[in-house]
């Protein structure tokens, strides 16, 4: 049962996770973690001061540890999908991602990110459906989310075939014209 004072620290530690300000976040929820180590929003919120922070295997840590206590919460195995992501942990990025699909059909943001996993997987099929899905879920949120791929990952890989690069492109376009 999280007390009154472990709301105050989620919530500082939430919104200063919200202002990116990782190394700070990270020091609010060490110290939450050593109140009640045995909650899973404590950890999950852990887990993204130190996503937040780029400390990815700190992150994916934490994250173990909330699906521990709380296995079926897809809240947990979405931010875990971001971190095995980063880590380019792919299978098991693309397994926790699908998880979060299974059980939360209508969350576009993750139907994205699945997509995203699969298409750096060159799986273009299962991503071009995973980002349909997602475009037909929502748009904004699809459109920014590949938009931001793109520049960061797409743009700049010397290791992403033509190919890829170009599904990936010819979507941005027809989300852009059909915004």
């Amino acid at each position: 049962m999280v007390d009154e004072l472990e709301e105050q620290m989620i919530a500082k530690t939430e919104e200063l996770v919200e202002e990116k300000k990782g190394e700070e976040a990270v020091a609010e929820a060490t110290e939450l973690a050593k109140l009640d180590p045995k909650d899973a929003i404590v950890w999950f919120v852990k887990g993204k001061a130190h996503y937040v922070d780029n400390q990815f295997e700190d992150a994916l840590s934490c994250f173990s540890k909330a699906a521990q206590i709380e296995q079926e919460n897809p809240q947990i195995w979405h931010m875990m999908g971001y971190v095995l992501i980063s880590l380019n942990r792919l299978p098991e990025a693309e397994e926790a991602l699908a998880y979060t699909k299974a059980t939360q059909p209508t969350n576009a943001e993750a139907v994205c990110a699945l997509g995203i996993c699969q298409v750096m997987q060159n799986k273009q099929s299962e991503a071009r459906d995973n980002f349909e899905a997602a475009i037909a879920l929502n748009k904004s949120i699809s459109l920014a989310m590949l938009e931001h791929f793109h520049d960061k990952f797409f743009s700049v890989s010397k290791e992403t075939g033509s190919s890829t690069k170009a599904m990936i492109e010819r979507v941005l376009e027809t989300l852009k014209i059909v915004r």
